[in-house]
C-alpha cells in the first residue's frame, strides 16, 4: 500500500530562518531529479517503497506530476535529469560494490539500454525541456546544466523535486547552493532510501536527515500544497515553451 505524506514540517524542521518566502515563477526553475522506472517501479532492485516518514514511490509520482503541471502553467521552464551507466562498465566507478543488487555496470543493471531509465510515466518532458543525462549523484556532475542555466539569467531560484532525497537530490541541492542558486526542496515529491537509525522513531532515516539540512544550511523546504498557495498569489502564465537547445 503507498505510504502517505503525513509529516507535519514544523515539528521536524526549523524553518524559523526561511531563504525563501516566495517563488516568484519570472525567477524560478524546476528541476526534476531521476523520475525514473527503476527508482520508482515495485518490480525494479533500486524501488523506493517509503516508510518510516518517507513517502512511497506511488505518492512522490503522483505529487510530482502535479508538481509538474503547477509550474508549467506559471511559465516556469521544466529541467530534468536522469541516472544511469553504461552497461560495457566503463563508468561504473565505485558504484557496484556500494549497491550490488543493482549490477551496476553491466547490461543486466542501470544500463541505458534498459527501459526503466526512462522518466517514469505518467511523467512526460515536453518538447524543449532538456533533459540531462548523469552518471554520478549531482544533476550538475558531468553535465552542461549550469551551462544550460546561464541562458536563463533571470533564474536564481531552484525548485527541485525527485530522488532519491539522500543521495542524488542531495548532491544537487549542494551544487545548487555552491552556485548561490535559492534553492527549495518539496518535501512531499521526494523520498529516499530510508534505512532507520531507529526503528521505533519514526522519522529517524535519511529522508528526514536530508530534509533537515536542506531546510538549516542548503536551502528551503516545502510541501506541495504550500507551493500551490504561493503560486496562488502569482498570475498564470503561458507555458515556457522551447528552452535553449541543450542537454540529453
Amino acid at each position: 500500500m503507498p505510504e502517505p505524506f503525513t509529516i507535519d514540517l514544523d515539528e521536524v524542521l526549523n524553518r524559523n530562518y526561511p531563504g525563501i518566502t516566495h517563488v516568484d515563477p519570472k525567477r524560478a526553475a524546476l528541476l526534476v531529479v531521476d523520475m525514473q522506472g527503476y527508482f520508482l517501479h515495485p518490480d525494479q532492485p533500486a524501488y523506493l517503497p517509503g516508510g518510516n516518514g518517507a513517502p512511497s514511490s506511488e505518492t512522490v509520482l503522483e505529487n510530482a506530476v502535479r508538481c509538474v503541471e503547477l509550474c508549467r502553467s506559471h511559465g516556469m521552464p521544466v529541467i530534468w535529469s536522469r541516472w544511469g551507466l553504461r552497461g560495457d562498465g566503463w563508468d561504473v566507478g565505485r558504484w557496484a560494490p556500494k549497491w550490488p543488487a543493482w549490477h551496476a555496470g553491466t547490461p543486466q543493471g542501470p544500463a541505458w539500454e534498459n527501459p526503466e531509465i526512462e522518466i517514469a510515466a505518467p511523467l512526460k518532458p515536453l518538447p524543449g525541456e532538456p533533459i540531462f543525462d548523469k552518471s554520478r549523484y549531482s544533476s550538475f556532475w558531468g553535465t552542461p546544466l549550469q551551462t544550460f542555466l546561464q541562458h536563463l539569467p533571470d533564474v536564481d531560484t531552484l525548485v527541485i523535486i525527485g530522488v532519491t532525497t539522500n543521495f542524488c537530490v542531495r548532491y544537487t541541492v549542494e551544487d545548487a547552493f555552491s552556485l548561490d542558486y535559492h534553492v527549495l526542496v518539496i518535501a512531499d515529491c521526494t523520498t529516499a532510501t530510508n534505512d532507520p537509525i531507529q526503528y521505533a522513531v519514526g522519522g529517524s532515516g535519511q529522508y528526514i536527515a536530508a530534509l533537515k539540512d536542506f531546510q538549516i544550511g542548503l536551502g528551503d523546504v516545502w510541501t506541495l500544497t504550500e507551493l500551490e498557495h504561493d503560486l496562488a498569489t502569482a498570475p498564470a502564465a503561458a507555458p515556457a515553451g522551447n528552452l535553449v537547445g541543450v542537454g540529453g
